[in-house]
């Protein structure tokens, strides 16, 4: 049975990048060194993920389409080919896909684009988004076969089934924050009422109050909320946790009746402003919490690799044609994503526009399933190898797979 909140304690998170990224304002003004920070004071982060330049890109999918995967730096360079590749490559015969997301949100971009501007069509691919916005019946269902991919958050359940031998396989990465580390600016992560702490870093004042989170100690934000917590001694399991998102977990806050909210891109901008709230945690600075899974058969040799092939072929094409950096600024990119979000031009563009990543990072499992092992959000005690979680080599065939570093953490 799952375990509940409040009844395991949680140990210190691994560090690494997952800590790192989601260091409060404290710590990163002790890092600069500086004391703004110690006073409470926001401090302002410089470093941030980066594209390649046009020139280094290049034509086609050359030596930047694949990076270093330990590279965790908060200002590494992602991974992109030129405009319209990789190339189409459709398949004989029409497919049928079921895709599998919790809402139409902007970090989405890439599959609701793919879809939306033909990308997939482009490779032979008929595609059937299907939204659910309990996350752990899509996880169930790819685990049964009766959805074929899944896009989002790396939750819990996605590792339990993983565990249960169901064959799944992250394959893609996913959105990263542009602001990541820098509390200073407003964006998506952990917001608290400020005046329920007697300083700025004593987090264990919260013990017993309520966090709005939507999956709770499932969520993959887990991770991000804990580096931030543990700096005083309070664990997730240590508050009331209440499993509201969106709009709804921001009106919670705002309202009083929880302490602390994450919020997304399309809830934290109510809060802004409010001298009552301030951002304590991010997403992380070098790498995804969520990505593409794709159904054991589409990653499988024997069976239907080409098609999971052609998935992978459409998103990247997507990103690299019309997500390649700042794509708020191309009116016709963001009219096909208001479309498809059914969000306004003007409200995509209150947001910052993400960053998006299609590899993934070596660890980053190790560092999500951590956190979930030591909440007892999974049904299992010892954290799985990334190697029987993820299948890399799926994008590096679609790019190029003579320029892709080796894989250390997959066979």
């Amino acid at each position: 049975m799952r375990a509940r909140v409040g009844d395991r304690w949680i140990g210190l998170v691994v560090a690494g990048a997952l800590a790192l990224a989601s260091t409060a304002a404290c710590s990163i003004g002790d890092e600069q060194g500086n004391d703004d920070a110690a006073s409470g004071e926001p401090v302002a982060v410089e470093q941030q993920v980066r594209v390649p330049s046009d020139e280094a890109i290049g034509d086609g999918c050359g030596e930047a389409s694949a990076t270093e995967s330990a590279d965790l730096a908060a200002d590494r360079t992602v991974a992109r080919c030129a405009p319209g590749f990789p190339e189409p490559q459709p398949l004989p015969s029409q497919v049928t896909l079921r895709v599998g997301i919790e809402d139409r949100g902007e970090d989405l971009a890439p599959v609701l684009l793919a879809d939306r501007l033909d990308e997939l069509a482009a490779e032979n691919l008929d595609v059937e988004i299907v939204e659910e916005s309990d996350p752990a019946k899509l996880w169930q269902a790819l685990g049964r076969g009766e959805i074929d991919v899944m896009v989002g958050d790396l939750d819990a359940p996605f590792f339990d089934q993983v565990s249960d031998g169901t064959g799944v396989r992250l394959v893609l990465g996913g959105a990263l924050a542009r602001r990541a580390n820098d509390v200073a600016t407003p964006q998506p992560g952990l917001w608290i009422r400020g005046d329920k702490m007697s300083a700025s870093d004593s987090y264990h004042d919260l013990e017993g109050s309520g966090f709005a989170i939507p999956d709770g100690i499932d969520d993959a934000a887990a991770a991000s909320m804990t580096a931030v917590l543990r700096q005083d001694d309070l664990s997730l399991n240590e508050v009331r946790i209440d499993l509201t998102g969106g709009a709804d977990a921001a009106a919670l806050l705002r309202d009083g009746k929880v302490t602390g909210a994450w919020l997304d891109d399309t809830a934290w901008p109510s809060v802004q402003g409010d001298h009552r709230f301030r951002l304590v945690a991010t997403l992380p600075a070098s790498e995804s919490l969520g990505g593409v899974v794709l159904a054991p058969r589409l990653v499988d040799h024997d069976r239907d690799r080409a098609v999971g092939l052609a998935f992978v072929r459409a998103i990247i094409r997507t990103v690299n044609t019309y997500l390649a950096d700042d794509y708020q600024a191309d009116d016709e990119v963001v009219a096909a994503l208001a479309e498809a979000t059914g969000l306004s031009a003007d409200e995509l563009r209150a947001t910052p526009p993400w960053l998006f990543d299609w590899e993934v990072r070596s660890g980053t499992t190790d560092r999500i399933q951590d956190t979930f092992v030591q909440l007892g959000s999974v049904l299992y005690e010892e954290s799985l190898p990334q190697r029987d979680i993820a299948d890399l080599t799926l994008y590096r065939d679609v790019v190029a797979p003579e320029l892709a570093p080796a894989a250390q953490d997959q066979a």
